[in-house]
């Protein structure tokens, strides 16, 4: 290499090159007198170092040495190790030019190896629970199938129980946080150096990847995890028990979704026996006749049917409003409610698929009937949770509808608050996105706390659903929050849908609320496609008689 002073003319010549930090030869014959050692990058999320990389980008690491430290302590600090030899005592304005040059010119170098750990970590993470999420389950299934290290671990899929309860009494912020305090709880169980883990898949769902030996203990620990509540000013503990569905790894295992199908199925069968813990067993996957792989043959095969149960509207005369699209699956001469399925189907990740064949199938409908003449309403398609995980979820719902060239305004998308506690900010962007479009978004089961206030405020949606067992006559003060909540809906452009009334003083006594829209057994069951059709050409309800039914509605 030359030495004596660098030539501050012909860096800058080749400065313009070396920005992309190839740093080809032109540039490191500059280099005698300055180079990267390393870069040691700490990034500051949610006000914790989640990550530590050290890059060491040269070998000559001499004595002499200077360091530049850019960003900030509550962002992300990257320090920059130089090497030099040696400078004269007092360094020229030329030298120190040439210190500043290299500087900017390592930047966009810094800022891609930042943002390349920054995406690696938020791809692998939950940043709201500080675990790891279902992409970093996915690498890691496939890593310990691949090292051939698999067959050392169990899995575990663990579902929390009576969430709906405690959300129901106390708000979803105060079921939320405490979700999270038992996800930090089981974040501490795995032992991460014997390649243990814990895995927060959304909502109250989670899984523990462990060594098999470990399974008497995690047992053990799901069976009563305290949480510490705030409510109304007042802290207390409160205790979850779990429901897990676990599979301890074969060598006849050859992947991951394998795997976690089994887990699902011991899960669903958990829940469906109600046994608290359930190992994956043939003889479960022969009894459950609702396992994975038929209720994907089902879907593949499109043998699932679409019914639609009516929204009425009660102002001016009664009349049919709009539907909602329920699917239902015919299975041994009788056709299954979603309630039958839906947890196998949400467990497995299938239940993602079953909405977009929802949708799809919709939107030919409505296609068909639009060209035979046929009045329409605009119908809405339940959304999980699940899909919220997807960055494009509100993209590729208009690219579906836009594939049938369905006017927006004829289609609903529907989110469930319990599904969607836990990812507020990504449902914002989404019914954003749709509401712009003209797509008709409701909020469905909605509760009565803060969190609820919250979500009126920042999303934008068109409808809210709300259970009419929420407006019980024996509840004087739940009667008047619901009122409330009610009024501010209406004031705010919702327009209020109330599911699940019995009678008709319920009805009268909601209607004095501003609530004029309802769904329910009490005016219309869901109609196969052939009698909905006929409610479309017939969409009044003034001559009628309804026929109250049981108080415990089916879920549709």
């Amino acid at each position: 290499m030359a030495s004596g002073n660098p030539d501050i003319n012909a860096f800058f010549d080749t400065l313009d090159e070396c920005v992309d930090c190839r740093f080809n030869d032109r540039f490191f014959k500059y280099a005698d007198y300055l180079s990267i050692a390393k870069i040691e990058d700490t990034q500051i999320i949610s006000g914790r170092p989640v990550s530590k990389n050290v890059d060491f980008l040269s070998d000559n690491v001499g004595q002499e040495f200077f360091e530049i430290t850019l960003g900030s302590p509550d962002s992300v600090i990257t320090v920059i190790r130089f090497t030099y030899k040696q400078f004269p005592p007092q360094q020229t304005v030329e030298q120190l030019e040439f210190s500043k040059i290299f500087r900017s010119a390592v930047a966009n170098k810094i800022a891609v190896s930042r943002l390349s750990t920054q995406y690696s970590f938020l791809y692998n993470n939950d940043i709201e629970f500080g675990m790891y999420n279902h992409n970093f389950l996915r690498n890691k299934l496939e890593e310990i199938f691949a090292n051939g290290t698999a067959i050392k671990y169990s899995v575990a899929f663990i579902n929390i129980k009576h969430v709906n309860q405690l959300n129901k009494y106390f708000g979803s912020d105060i079921a939320g946080s405490a979700i999270k305090h038992f996800g930090a709880k089981l974040n501490d169980f795995p032992d991460e150096g014997r390649g243990e883990y814990a895995i927060h898949l959304g909502g109250d769902n989670f899984i523990v990847i462990l060594t098999t030996s470990r399974l008497p203990e995690l047992e053990h620990f799901i069976s009563s995890v305290p949480v510490t509540l705030t409510y109304e000013g007042d802290k207390f503990e409160h205790f979850f028990s779990c429901r897990a569905g676990i599979t301890t790894i074969r060598t006849s295992h050859r992947f991951g979704p394998q795997v976690m199908g089994e887990c699902a199925q011991a899960l669903s069968y958990s829940k469906k026996k109600n046994i608290d813990i359930v190992y994956y067993s043939e003889e479960i996957n022969e009894k459950n006749l609702n396992n994975t792989e038929t209720l994907t043959r089902a879907l593949n095969e499109h043998k699932f049917l679409i019914y639609y149960q009516p929204v009425i509207s009660l102002k001016d005369k009664p009349h049919l409003h709009a539907a909602e699209a329920l699917a239902r699956w015919p299975l041994d001469g009788k056709i299954m409610a979603p309630q039958e399925f839906i947890t196998l189907a949400t467990d497995s990740g299938i239940v993602t698929k079953i909405d977009f064949y929802v949708l799809e199938n919709v939107c030919k409908n409505i296609k068909t009937w639009q060209s035979q003449g046929i009045p329409l309403v605009p119908i809405s398609v339940n959304f999980s949770g699940r899909h919220l995980f997807n960055a494009s979820i509100a993209a590729d719902i208009l690219a579906v509808i836009d594939k049938y060239e369905v006017d927006h305004h004829l289609i609903g998308i529907e989110f469930s608050e319990p599904d969607f506690t836990q990812r507020v900010p990504i449902l914002q962007d989404v019914t954003h996105t749709l509401s712009e479009a003209g797509i008709l978004v409701t909020l469905d089961r909605f509760s009565t706390g803060q969190s609820t206030l919250t979500l009126l405020h920042d999303m934008e949606a068109s409808y809210v659903k709300i259970a009419a067992d929420r407006f019980d006559p024996e509840d004087a003060r739940g009667r008047i929050i619901t009122n409330d909540m009610i009024n501010l809906a209406n004031s705010l452009g919702y327009k209020v849908i109330c599911e699940g009334v019995t009678s008709q003083k319920q009805v009268d006594d909601l209607m004095m609320c501003g609530c004029n829209l309802y769904q329910s057994f009490f005016y219309d069951k869901p109609l196969s496609e052939r009698f909905f059709v006929n409610r479309l050409q017939n969409p009044s309800y003034e001559n009628e008689v309804s026929i109250p039914a049981s108080s415990e509605e089916p879920v549709t």
